[in-house]
């Protein structure tokens, strides 16, 4: 049985956080200074906390927390899914708000008709929604172009 994990980053880090949601990962962002309060939210809900934060490492916390040594988006998502032994599913991706961080819904097509693009209603069969937000995802580009990106960077996708 797979370990869920699921990860609190800083702000600063906020294009690994959507980077991990597209990968199917429950990720917080900390919207304040990280430090105490982030945490605690990290303890109280069981989170791995990934921070730029060099000073981080230094206070009292028994949870894990993730020094992050890189500054570009792909060797950060790389240093991420090597530390934590993460392995990447298709079917996985693309199934969390990127925005939001909730998990997203499968809708009907005449649902969606008057919040999309006409061109994407005429030619998407599946659309996802975000129960809070209200956000509408389906299969387009950003799909394809996130799997280049992965395979371009060496992570792999089973």
């Amino acid at each position: 049985m797979s370990v869920c994990r699921k990860f609190i980053t800083d702000a600063t880090l906020r294009n690994l956080a959507k980077w991990l949601r597209l990968l199917g990962y429950d990720t917080k962002v900390f919207p304040g200074k990280a430090g105490r309060e982030m945490l605690r939210i990290a303890q109280s809900e069981d989170r791995i906390v990934l921070t730029r934060r060099a000073d981080m490492v230094e206070r009292q916390f028994s949870g894990l927390l993730y020094l992050l040594p890189h500054s570009d988006i792909a060797s950060q998502l790389t240093a991420v899914i090597n530390k934590f032994s993460i392995k990447i599913e298709k079917q996985k991706m693309f199934t969390i708000c990127l925005k939001c961080n909730k998990r997203l819904q499968s809708v009907a097509p005449e649902d969606v008709r008057d919040m999309v693009p006409v061109y994407v209603f005429e030619h998407c069969v599946n659309f996802n929604q975000c129960p809070v937000c209200g956000n509408i995802y389906w299969e387009g580009t950003h799909r394809r172009n996130s799997l280049q990106f992965l395979q371009k960077n060496k992570i792999k996708v089973n």
